[in-house]
């Protein structure tokens, strides 16, 4: 993995592996396609608060991870799959990557998980250590995220990584061929993380 550097923050390219006490968190794979299309991408439950659209046609899936795959050298995108250690399933994905489409360019974060593996605390678990990467790797000071306001369950991960919500906003799901309430989070470095 090289390192670079410039004059506001070291960047690193690739993505690095974490380990946390349940997780494997490691860059995508391209035989990767198939287990993430049965895990994730064909359910409509599990797309109902993403940007992204669960589809029937596993080739999208294929198309997803060639697009993941091109950008493991764009160090201002960092996408893990997320395994557990303990049987070497996949179970989800996530990462954190600067966003440069919203009018306030940011650091901004993404996260799901295969439905089966809801109610764990594996997301909870994963972004706290992708947080530390971003903070103490990469110098990130401040990240900005949204989430669907019905979507509880996300506030409450967000909230136990210690974003503070500011305010409501439109939230687009997906493709936005769904709009609804949304709120704007934003997390400051210092800010301190529930430990649950």
């Amino acid at each position: 993995m090289k390192e670079i550097k410039n004059t506001q923050r070291k960047y690193l390219t690739g993505t690095p592996r974490i380990t946390t006490n349940r997780l494997l968190l490691r860059e995508i794979k391209i035989s990767d396609a198939e287990e993430i299309y049965s895990c994730w991408m064909q359910d409509r439950e599990v797309s109902r608060y993403m940007w992204w659209k669960a589809s029937s046609n596993i080739e999208e899936t294929r198309s997803f991870v060639n697009f993941e795959l091109e950008q493991i050298k764009n160090e201002k995108w960092y996408r893990w799959i997320i395994e557990l250690k303990e049987t070497g399933r996949i179970i989800g994905t996530c990462m954190i990557f600067f966003n440069e489409e919203d009018k306030e360019k940011h650091w901004d974060i993404s996260y799901n998980l295969g439905r089966e593996f809801w109610g764990n605390g594996y997301v909870t678990e994963a972004m706290k250590a992708v947080m530390n990467f971003g903070e103490s790797i990469l110098g990130i000071r401040e990240c900005v995220t949204y989430y669907a306001k019905v979507n509880t369950n996300s506030a409450k991960v967000l909230h136990k990584l210690g974003f503070i919500d500011e305010k409501t906003i439109p939230y687009e799901c997906n493709g936005g061929e769904i709009v609804t309430e949304g709120v704007l989070c934003r997390y400051r470095s210092g800010t301190s993380r529930a430990t649950e």
